[in-house]
């Protein structure tokens, strides 16, 4: 559709609008480059004439007035107030300004006007981590602790970016481990595994293991290797009994396989090997070594449908104790080790057995069963009777392959297959 101006006036005034709305368009566009131009260069003198050109724009006023505060050889704290301010008339929802001029007022003294300005900048942002990180520490600062807790348990639910420093600073400034349970940490999984973690890194067991409390009784599901720190630590420090509870809780809430029939008719995990390798706990470990393959094997197995399956490369006359299980037992106690075993083609005159050895003193127990070699032809059953120490906690059972003394064995090769291995009580 065209519009035809016949009167010459109608369309000098049409023309002479268009100019000068180029022109205008022109100049906003001149200035706001120049703005633009100016407040990149972070001077003083470049700043006022950013702030001139765009006054509007909050970014140059917060800027020059961190100049006239943190300058070292001129600090000007009252200009700078001065610019926080006009950077709020400009945009009072800018959190940032109001924490600078928050900031600016406590340089002075005035902790009352400061903390007041930043509980406006945590209304204007009561969710975004970086802003209440800052706002978090000037109460931590202040010693106003549960202030504090209430902006930094904001920081904890939306990132995990600050975790180590708010827990470190929460610690120094509390020392209350169930204070920070209850006013820190977020009841959100991912929080709570990290602050589980960090207190478990710092040997901090008994407030783990409340943080560990309200983790299992949590209605979310989460993968159990979210706590396989916790546990594998508390198994290597020696705390069987919490290691042993906190796998029993994966277990009650379906995370980790639980024998058929229960621990009274075999303490071994996953012992016919129809679940996955968990590589933590109280379940199989497989250790990468090189020159030996070892994994669950879906074609040969005793019962169906898995086995344990180690091939050997024959690359070297290894020291193998690359699959093995943490078993949770009682001291000075009578148990029987069932199992089966399957070779083909192993070479060395040392075959692999199993064996089972106190897990933190050796001289305490260390049993285990002949190796076998050669090919065996069927499955061979695998019986091994042991009494535990007056102080086992934890057995280890292992595949093992002892190095040879023979002086020509130069290395094994071949395959063993392992299924269906159970633990029991020999007193029942």
């Amino acid at each position: 559709m065209q519009i035809r101006l016949e009167n010459p006036r109608s369309q000098n005034a049409i023309i002479m609008s268009l100019i000068v709305g180029f022109a205008l368009a022109t100049a906003w566009i001149a200035k706001s480059y120049i703005a633009d131009k100016a407040g990149h260069t972070l001077t003083i003198p470049s700043l006022r004439l950013a702030s001139r050109m765009d006054p509007g724009n909050s970014t140059y006023h917060v800027q020059l007035g961190r100049l006239y505060q943190y300058s070292i050889n001129n600090p000007m704290p009252d200009k700078a107030i001065q610019q926080f301010q006009e950077a709020i008339k400009a945009n009072p929802y800018d959190p940032q300004a109001w924490i600078n001029l928050a900031a600016a007022y406590e340089f002075q003294g005035d902790t009352a006007k400061a903390e007041e300005y930043l509980r406006h900048a945590s209304a204007l942002a009561p969710n975004l981590p970086l802003y209440q990180w800052t706002i978090g520490n000037y109460f931590l600062l202040h010693e106003n602790i549960g202030e504090a807790f209430r902006h930094l348990k904001v920081v904890l639910a939306g990132s995990r970016q600050y975790d180590s420093t708010v827990f470190n600073e929460a610690w120094k400034a509390s020392g209350n481990g169930p204070q920070i349970l209850k006013e820190l940490i977020p009841n959100e999984l991912p929080a709570e595994f990290s602050y589980m973690n960090y207190l478990t890194m710092h040997q901090g067991f008994a407030d783990a293991e409340a943080v560990w409390q309200r983790i299992k009784a949590s209605p979310n599901s989460f993968d159990p290797h979210e706590a396989a720190g916790y546990i594998d630590t508390l198994i290597k420090t020696g705390h069987a009994d919490a290691a042993w509870q906190a796998w029993s809780d994966l277990q009650a809430k379906g995370l980790v396989p639980s024998p058929p029939g229960g621990v009274d008719q075999n303490l071994v995990t996953n012992g016919d090997f129809e679940d996955p390798l968990l590589n933590m706990g109280f379940g199989w470990r497989i250790q990468n070594v090189p020159g030996v393959y070892a994994g669950l094997d879906t074609a040969t197995f005793h019962s169906p449908g898995h086995s344990l399956t180690v091939q050997f490369s024959g690359n070297q006359n290894l020291d193998y104790h690359g699959v093995f299980q943490f078993v949770k037992v009682l001291p000075n106690h009578e148990y029987q080790l069932d199992a089966f075993m399957k070779t083909q083609d192993i070479t060395s005159d040392s075959g692999p057995r199993l064996e089972v050895t106190d897990a933190y003193d050796t001289r305490a127990l260390d049993k285990s069963t002949p190796g076998m070699t050669g090919t065996s032809g069927g499955w061979n059953p695998l019986n091994l009777d042991f009494k535990t120490g007056p102080k086992t906690q934890i057995i280890v059972l292992m595949l093992v392959r002892h190095p040879s003394s023979a002086y020509d064995d130069t290395g094994i090769t071949g395959t063993v297959w392992l299924d269906d291995v159970k633990i029991t009580s020999a007193t029942q």
